[in-house]
């Protein structure tokens, strides 16, 4: 039995050795070109790199890998192969070409134009080796040369559609919109029932906001082309920034019966579901698809995208643990790792795993975005800004970075700026709830009260739960004297959505507003049992308790707000506030200290840590500062004013202090307070005048402020007869 199996064994490995390496390579390149053709790029990759590895010396091999590589944005690997393929055979001009491509990505201008000048030796009527050189002379800035390349492309192919649009780009860029019409025009007059020619003249108009005459184009192409993909992909672009949702919808439909197949086509209906912020057809979409499309890992990315965007978490946790067993380095599952702790605040999780698919994706706007996201949570708004940025820089059409950066904007104190940003979002899409909103925070903080209303309706409109605006909402409702109308409107939403814990919370918010204080605790309650982490919950409940003279219990609560969101700096200085009522000014410090660590770009924090040092013992020279730092941040603001002016005075600068102070009083004069430091800081300037005549008017206004009694003894000493 022995002797049997080692004779059997070299018979095997002389029979595996037997295999034509050449016949193996070219059966794996007739089923990767199989899977090439239907568009299964990743399947068609693993063919191709077997028959690469069952006959490295096949120039076809490493070219049909190098083109799928390319079809998967692969261009490293691309590059590589293409490099390969030229070794093998330094003729195929097709692989020169798509070389001479790559390297002018990487603006390797040089070595681009080796290979464009090696293919028109060659062939000085290859139209694609004119593209490229027009190419190049665009990334040049040569914009002459580039047209005289594309016209001879022109002139080669007058069929090519690419030529033509090409050329237009060139009028473009030099701001001669009505040159590039007219290079339009030339491809319909030579390619009349080309759908591309027609969609491409439907796209210019479209850049130039010539709507009625895009959208004749389009239909023109998608009556050429009856199972066209394109037009109809972007024919619903064009009818969604029209304002024809339901043509726009329509057309969706449409095109997933004519191509049931296209992954482009049957996701259609889905993505503009998601885009108009329909996420409940969003979702309802992408289950349907994961059903009929169980292959298809886009559709399962999109569905656990859309759970998150619901707060479906137990749903999309499951489906996105399924991804990344399969593929632990998908950028898309990573994103929703990321999104997942996020919901959790587990911020530096979710920032670890951002970042990992950050590295997997670099080019990915989305990804970016919420990175910003995270890193705005963690406080680090610099950061934050930066990710928006990119991820703008990579799609300048992200509306949610540029909502992002607009809420960035408002939120310190540049209305303009967020103005122009949500403004700009609302352009690309019109049906965007949170860039309304967004607006609406900007008209708010330049006290436009009635415009920004009109803004938050209108992201209503389109979603009617959104929490940014029912919360920017009922704060614009609360400050116009009209809490009865907001708690009805939010309790309307809950009969319809009973399990919403935000709106619950909203509802508690409303209520404590109308001083319903036993009904809006059992409103935060509610919330807490659905969600458990909602947001500021605790913040409200300890509102509630301050409001019923529950101190002790009102500080617990806020205790727990922070152990529950340690991030969160107004919890900090809400509990700093009331350990000052109390005169315990050291945990008040300690808290204010933590506040400035997770935020040290708050004014706010700094100019209230600032006054602990000055009046309750600190560095008179930091507390100076921070408060020029809140000045900086803050140049309007009385409060401010005030901090550094007293910290001038502390420091025995009473000239500077008096100059801080005095906008102080004139921006709020009824301030006691700030009177009073006026008043003492002409004393030490040596204006006993002035000093007199506002130390008397700060006891006038309030004979009990802080510093009454000192400003007593300071106005007994000023009118003692000078000995």
């Amino acid at each position: 039995m022995t002797l049997i199996r080692f004779l059997l064994i070299p018979l095997l490995f002389l029979t595996a050795c037997s295999v034509d390496p050449q016949k193996q390579s070219a059966k794996f390149l007739a089923s990767g070109q199989a899977y090439f053709t239907m568009g299964k790029y990743q399947e068609a990759e693993i063919q191709f790199d077997n028959a690469v590895q069952s006959n490295p010396r096949s120039e076809s091999a490493h070219y049909q890998l190098a083109r799928t590589l390319l079809c998967l944005n692969k261009r490293e690997a691309a590059y590589r192969e293409l490099l390969e393929t030229l070794t093998l055979d330094p003729t195929n001009t097709d692989a020169s070409i798509e070389l001479a491509a790559i390297l002018l990505t990487r603006r390797e201008f040089g070595e681009a134009q080796a290979q464009i000048d090696k293919i028109l030796k060659a062939h000085p009527e290859n139209t694609r080796a004119h593209m490229l050189a027009g190419d190049k002379y665009m990334l040049t800035r040569q914009a002459g040369a580039a047209a005289a390349q594309f016209e001879k492309s022109i002139e080669l192919d007058p069929h090519c559609v690419e030529c033509y649009v090409a050329l237009a780009t060139v009028h473009l860029g030099q701001q001669d919109p009505d040159e590039a019409h007219v290079v339009y025009k030339r491809a319909i007059g030579a390619n009349a029932s080309s759908p591309p020619a027609h969609v491409a003249l439907a796209e210019f108009y479209f850049s130039q906001k010539q709507n009625a005459d895009a959208e004749r184009e389009m239909r023109i192409a998608c009556g050429l082309d009856a199972s066209g993909v394109i037009p109809r992909l972007l024919f619903g672009r064009i009818l969604i920034a029209d304002g024809q949702a339901a043509a726009a919808e329509s057309n969706y439909r449409e095109l997933k019966s004519l191509a049931p197949d296209d992954p482009r086509a049957y996701q259609a209906l889905g993505l503009f579901y998601r885009t108009t912020g329909q996420k409940e057809k969003a979702v309802a979409e992408f289950q349907s698809l994961a059903a009929s499309k169980p292959k298809d890992v886009a559709v399962k990315d999109y569905l656990v995208d859309g759970l998150l965007d619901l707060g479906r978490i137990e749903q999309a946790r499951p489906l996105n643990d399924a991804l990344l067993k399969a593929s632990p380095a998908d950028p898309q599952a990573l994103l929703a790792q990321g999104r997942l702790l996020f919901s959790e605040q587990k911020y530096s999780e979710a920032r670890e795993a951002l970042q990992k698919a950050s590295q997997s994706d670099p080019r990915s706007a989305r990804i970016l975005y919420y990175l910003g996201l995270t890193q705005s949570a963690q406080g680090e708004r610099f950061a934050a800004k930066a990710s928006f940025s990119n991820a703008l820089k990579l799609d300048p059409r992200s509306t949610e970075a540029m909502g992002a950066l607009a809420r960035l904007q408002a939120r310190a104190n540049n209305p303009v700026e967020a103005s122009r940003l949500a403004d700009r979002a609302l352009q690309l899409n019109p049906n965007l709830a949170g860039a309304y909103t967004t607006r609406a925070e900007a008209l708010l903080a330049k006290n436009q009260i009635g415009q920004s209303q009109q803004a938050l309706e209108e992201a209503l409109r389109r979603d009617p739960t959104s929490l940014p605006a029912l919360s920017l909402w009922l704060k614009v409702s609360i400050r116009q004297g009209r809490a009865h109308e907001a708690v009805q409107r939010i309790s309307s939403l809950l009969a319809e959505y009973p399990r919403r814990a935000g709106l619950h919370f909203l509802l508690g918010l409303g209520r404590f507003a109308t001083k319903d204080l036993d009904r809006a605790e059992v409103s935060v309650h509610q919330a807490l049992a659905l969600d458990a982490r909602t947001p500021q919950a605790y913040s409200l409940l300890a509102n509630i308790d301050f409001a019923r003279g529950n101190v002790e219990q009102a500080k617990a609560h806020l205790a727990r707000a922070i152990a529950e969101d340690p991030r969160n700096i107004h919890n900090y200085m809400a509990l700093e506030t009331e350990y000052e009522r109390e005169g315990n000014w050291e945990e008040a410090k300690k808290l204010c200290e933590k506040a400035n660590q997770i935020d040290p770009e708050s004014p706010f924090v700094a100019a209230q840590l600032a006054y602990l040092y000055i009046e309750h013992g600190g560095d008179v020279n930091l507390a100076v500062a921070m408060a020029m730092k809140a000045k900086q941040a803050l140049p309007d603001s009385p409060v401010v004013a005030d901090v550094l002016g007293w910290s001038l005075y502390k420091m025995g600068a009473a000239d500077s202090a008096v100059t801080q102070l005095k906008s102080s009083v004139e921006k709020s004069p009824q301030n006691a307070l700030y009177k009073y430091h006026l008043g003492m800081s002409y004393t030490k300037a040596g204006h006993p005048d002035l000093a007199r005549h506002w130390l008397q008017a700060a006891l006038r206004n309030d004979p009990k402020f802080p510093g009454a009694a000192t400003a007593r003894e300071a106005l007994e000493r000023l009118n003692q007869p000078r000995s």
